[in-house]
């Protein structure tokens, strides 16, 4: 476990497919090495999950219909 990611694995072998770093601004415009991973939801609706930056206040939504192009929207939430 390493907080500043979150990590997409082969749901049969647990073989990690890609490791998606964390680290960036918190809403006091410094830089945080560590922000964690608060939450990951899966959306009920489409090949989405959202995922809660404790540290920088964002909310990802994370588009994993192609894996290696993730498309990720991000919403700041503090």
């Amino acid at each position: 476990y390493w907080p500043p990611q979150y990590t997409i694995m082969d749901g049969d072998t647990l073989k990690p497919l890609k490791v998606v770093s964390t680290r960036g601004m918190t809403v006091d415009g410094e830089y945080h090495p560590e922000p964690r991973v608060a939450s990951i939801v899966a959306s009920m609706t489409k090949p989405e999950w959202v995922v809660n930056i404790k540290e920088t206040g964002q909310i990802l939504l994370v588009d994993y219909s192609d894996i290696k192009n993730l498309k990720t929207t991000t919403i700041g939430s503090a």
